[in-house]
């Protein structure tokens, strides 16, 4: 079976009248108290799997959950145990005559099934009704409690959202609602993740990174930009996630920002290939997107000059500027608005009909990489190395076609891809530099100067000058070696 929810995390003032909303009269109550097994070294967790125990009321119920195809769908395999005093040893041999669940068993556990061991334990009072929207039912439950091991304890205060049946879109639109009521924020954490980093003694689990791109040559564009999209929403959604909850570390936000770059590009540069883009997302990330750029972007600039400034006041507004950013970012990445913006690239990533298209992916991919060499070259006619503006234009373009180059020739069967993309990274490495030191240069050139800190304006300005040459060169040298590729 597969499970398809979506958890919220309630800020502390909302709590209340959350509750009210579900009204007590009209909703049930239910004591959950869980025991959840892995191995010593985790394999379970590894795989986003959990295996666990609950006393659901009177009766035991044993779960195995795996990960699905997307952060809202998930496997889920129940087991009645019956209404038992004690909790019942744990029982592997149920899965024998449960193909499907005997398979992710195998797959996640594979010959450790037996050193599977309790890990920790949750106690949760769970308020829950179900509400009728639109074509769905839809299950929503209030969960307060904690999850503990035996030295440490955790809270637990979040609402999860069902769907019992209807459409998926009605589940989004339903929770569109309710986040915006209530202020909750997107939460992909699991009470296992949650309950395993505590037995561990962790905060926050590693970053997720982008997973690597394969797009289907049989199937359309639009289905492509559809899987691209996914892709990009699963890297994000979890450091989203550590960076909203306050546990991120620099390696979340760092990977945020890249999901983040990839999904802008991804709508703007792609978004002919689907008619259900909307034009607003890509200026909607574009603008999240500069938010994580700027705290990137002082970040770097105190760890490279920090030890060149002599004037306080400028590395003290600089430490200022950091801690601002820091603090704008945990508070925009959970704000109604972002939440709004992931459930819609949710919604849009799971539609599974597309209006039939004329032409096949391998014409899309084509007619786009075109533009993108066509808009290039008009960018390099236009450069000139006195005029900032002009090359930062060019830095664009060459960072819009280094992310694009992969997943447009990946249908080509063409063995000279590699000499092309290694001009291009050229390019793109001397677009970094230049927009890097650009950005530096014209941050220095706002505060109020002392004698010494023109030397670090100078010498950014001469390095700016550099890396516009290397910038012009490479990108001429990319235009003139690259054929067109049919």
């Amino acid at each position: 079976m597969v499970e398809v929810e979506l958890k919220f995390q309630i800020p502390e003032a909302r709590r209340n009248a959350l509750l009210k909303a579900l009204d007590p009269k009209k909703s049930e109550q239910i004591q959950l108290k869980a025991k959840y097994f892995d191995t010593p070294d985790r394999k379970m967790a590894e795989q986003r799997a959990a295996l666990r125990q609950r006393l659901e009321g009177t009766r035991w119920i044993q779960t195995l959950k795996a990960a699905g195809k997307s952060h809202i769908e998930r496997f889920e395999h129940n087991l009645d145990l019956g209404e038992l005093a004690d909790a019942p040893d744990l029982n592997l041999e149920v899965y024998t005559t449960e193909p499907e669940a005997q398979a992710v068993l195998n797959k996640v556990l594979a010959e450790q099934q037996d050193q599977l061991k309790l890990q920790f334990e949750t106690d949760i009072l769970r308020t829950y009704r179900v509400i009728q929207f639109e074509d769905a039912e839809i299950e929503v439950s209030l969960d307060v409690g904690c999850i503990r091991t035996e030295s440490a304890e955790q809270e637990v205060h979040e609402v999860e959202f069902e769907l019992k049946s209807g459409s998926i879109h009605s589940l989004l639109a339903f929770s569109f609602e309710w986040v915006k009521k209530y202020q909750l924020w997107l939460d992909v954490r699991s009470k296992a993740e949650m309950g395993n980093l505590l037995a561990l003694g962790l905060k926050v689990s590693p970053a997720t990174e982008a997973k690597e791109i394969q797009l289907s040559k049989k199937d359309s564009a639009a289905k492509n930009l559809r899987l691209l999209i996914a892709l990009h929403i699963q890297h994000l959604l979890p450091n989203i996630a550590a960076i909203s909850a306050g546990v991120a570390q620099p390696e979340h936000i760092q990977q945020a920002q890249r999901a983040l770059d990839h999904l802008q590009l991804s709508i703007s540069l792609f978004k002919d290939w689907n008619s259900d883009i909307v034009e607003k997302w890509a200026m909607q990330l574009g603008a999240f997107k500069q938010q994580f750029e700027q705290l990137h972007h002082f970040q770097h600039m105190q760890d490279t000059l920090g030890g060149f400034l002599q004037n306080p006041t400028t590395s003290e507004n600089l430490a200022k500027d950091i801690l601002y950013a820091k603090e704008k970012l945990g508070n925009l990445v959970k704000s109604t608005q972002n939440v709004h913006h992931y459930l819609e690239l949710l919604m849009f990533s799971l539609a599974t009909t597309d209006t039939p298209q004329q032409n096949d992916f391998k014409w899309f991919a084509q007619n786009t990489l075109q533009n993108q060499y066509k808009a290039l070259q008009e960018a390099l006619n236009d450069a000139d190395i006195s005029h900032f503006e002009s090359l930062d234009t060019l830095s664009q373009r060459i960072q819009e076609l280094k992310f694009s180059f992969p997943i447009l020739t990946s249908i080509y069967d063409v063995k000279n891809l590699q000499k092309y993309s290694k001009a291009l990274n050229d390019a793109q490495i001397s677009a970094q530099e230049y927009q890097v030191l650009s950005s530096s240069a014209q941050y220095i050139q706002q505060t109020e100067l002392e004698a010494s800190d023109w030397f670090v304006l100078g010498w950014l300005t001469a390095k700016q000058e550099v890396y516009a040459d290397k910038l012009l060169d490479a990108t001429e040298q990319f235009l003139v070696s690259r054929k067109l590729i049919k």
